[in-house]
């Protein structure tokens, strides 16, 4: 198939869900084309494309410009609505025809409705719905998928279409990694996080808080930490600059920036232990999954995390709630490090689910 992918994220290092996808479609033999945000530039009657091609066989990567400004969105939307289908033909006519749309723009830019009628389409709900407007993404999608109930709930069930509820997929060198054995190469208990730490639903001062009181450990982090490298987007402002330079300044955390699959996978099987720490309030997931859950399992490793609902029952993740009903990161760090033995061995039961799997699963369901 000829297969258009939305995305909301850009091409880069760090890859989530619609990067993993889009790579898992390719290697599959279907032609993709991953189509990034709008670029912040216009020129007037002007939509511009330009494709260029990726490490994976079968797979281009778009970059596009529209021809008006996209903040008409916000203002003026019904006009806004007129002009992105113009757009959308553009989208069409330069890089179509397309089989299967894939949609993960959850703000709705690319409004799934006004592709032509022909074409099957998937939306993708990998967080929470940002706005009102964005229920309205799904119009037009033969499947919507989420990777947690309480988002799938979210949208309503336009005619015609069904909705599917898949795990996080993980990607094959995480797998490939986690069969190889590992023995610890220092007595000091490494604890890993992953992501991007521009981010700003991050608790900082959970985080803060539990590098600060834990000096015996070594905090490795992995991913953006600098605007300038981040795929993903995330904020630049002072309050992020001095909560990444808090950390930085310690004696034992260590920022490692962003690593290829495969360095990542073989970095992240050194670690004792995982770290998530989200401020759910702010949180673009809500605290119902994320794809890096997926990942850590794969090791073998407890995970000390915020609320997660999709993991409610898993023992391998720490999220024990209070009598409120809230879960106390800090608390539950320090009662695990307490507890915590190298020489325990969960032996956990895993449910590693790759991204082939789970394309199979949707395409199937379609």
């Amino acid at each position: 198939m000829n297969i258009l992918i939305i995305s909301p994220e850009k091409w880069g290092e760090m890859r989530i869900s619609k990067h993993h996808y889009a790579i898992a479609l390719a290697q599959a033999g279907h032609n993709v084309k991953f189509l990034e945000p709008m670029n912040p530039g216009w020129q007037w009657s002007k939509s511009s494309f330009d494709s260029k091609t990726s490490a994976t066989p079968n797979l281009e990567v778009v970059s596009q410009s529209l021809f008006f400004p996209y903040n008409l969105k916000f203002h003026l939307a019904r006009f806004y609505d007129t002009l992105i289908k113009i757009h959308i033909r553009k989208i069409e006519n330069n890089i179509g025809p397309f089989d299967l749309i894939w949609s993960f723009d959850i703000a709705n830019g690319l409004p799934l409705k006004h592709f032509k009628k022909y074409t099957k389409s998937i939306f993708f709900a990998a967080d929470w719905p940002p706005n009102k407007d964005s229920i309205h993404a799904p119009q037009g999608a033969n499947l919507i998928v989420s990777v947690a109930q309480e988002i799938l709930d979210q949208y309503p069930t336009p005619p015609n279409s069904k909705k599917l509820l898949v795990s996080h997929g993980v990607a094959n060198p995480f797998i490939q990694a986690s069969k190889k054995p590992f023995q610890p190469q220092s007595s000091r208990i490494k604890i890993g996080l992953s992501g991007n730490f521009l981010r700003p639903d991050i608790n900082r001062l959970a985080l803060q808080t539990i590098v600060n009181h834990h000096p015996q450990l070594h905090f490795s982090f992995f991913g953006a930490y600098e605007s300038k490298e981040s795929n993903l987007g995330g904020n630049d402002d002072i309050d992020t600059i001095h909560f990444i330079d808090s950390l930085r300044g310690k004696t034992n955390t260590q920022f490692h920036g962003i690593l290829s699959q495969n360095d990542l996978a073989n970095k992240l099987r050194e670690m004792d232990a995982f770290l998530i720490c989200y401020d759910e309030s702010k949180d673009q997931s809500k605290g119902t999954n994320y794809h890096k859950i997926s990942e850590y399992l794969a090791y073998d490793r407890f995970i000390v995390s915020n609320r997660v609902s999709a993991h409610a029952s898993n023992p391998m993740i720490i999220q024990d709630a209070d009598r409120d009903g809230k879960v106390d990161i800090i608390a539950n760090f320090n009662a695990f490090i307490r507890q915590y033995s190298r020489e325990f061995n969960p032996s956990a039961v895993k449910s590693l689910i790759s991204y082939q799997d789970n394309l199979n699963s949707i395409l199937s369901a379609l």
